[in-house]
């Protein structure tokens, strides 16, 4: 069983006993074509999924990404509890264009007080998580047309 199957086992059981793999629902993906490249990306579009994001991972591919998928254009807020790795925040409106980025937002700590944990806002339908530093790589900048497709969850 491949690590990120595992990973996705022990989040779905929510135990430390993996599920058997005809139980292991793979993780949703898209294809992101950017300005810079081409990447694929997790996909979260549940509240669940929406709120554990990126926790507790120690480590990202340089070419990885996280698609947030919210049901429609809103306001919204990132808080890094226990996130511990440094990340580029990508907001993106429903026409798939870039409305903000917060590059380089730091990671916490284990024990990191609540205040000083970094947070991250802005306003769209989708939110893209990258490594710290890919924004720049990927060639993104507010305004930049994206191409992705992903199924809107209900409100």
């Amino acid at each position: 069983m491949t690590a990120l199957l595992l990973l996705a086992s022990l989040a779905l059981a929510g135990s430390k006993v993996p599920l058997p793999p005809e139980q292991i629902i793979p993780p949703k993906t898209t294809t992101l074509a950017m300005p810079g490249g081409v990447i694929t990306a997790d996909v979260v579009d549940t509240p669940a999924a929406r709120e554990r994001g990126l926790m507790f991972r120690r480590s990202l591919k340089p070419d990885y990404g996280m698609l947030f998928v919210f049901p429609g254009e809103m306001p919204l807020g990132f808080w890094m509890k226990n996130t511990y790795v440094p990340l580029d925040i990508v907001f993106i409106g429903a026409d798939k264009r870039v409305t903000g980025i917060h590059a380089n937002v730091r990671a916490s700590t284990p024990k990191m007080p609540d205040e000083e944990v970094a947070r991250a806002g802005g306003y769209g339908q989708y939110v893209l998580e990258l490594p710290a530093g890919a924004a720049k790589r990927w060639k993104l900048r507010k305004g930049a047309k994206l191409k992705f497709e992903v199924a809107i969850p209900e409100r």
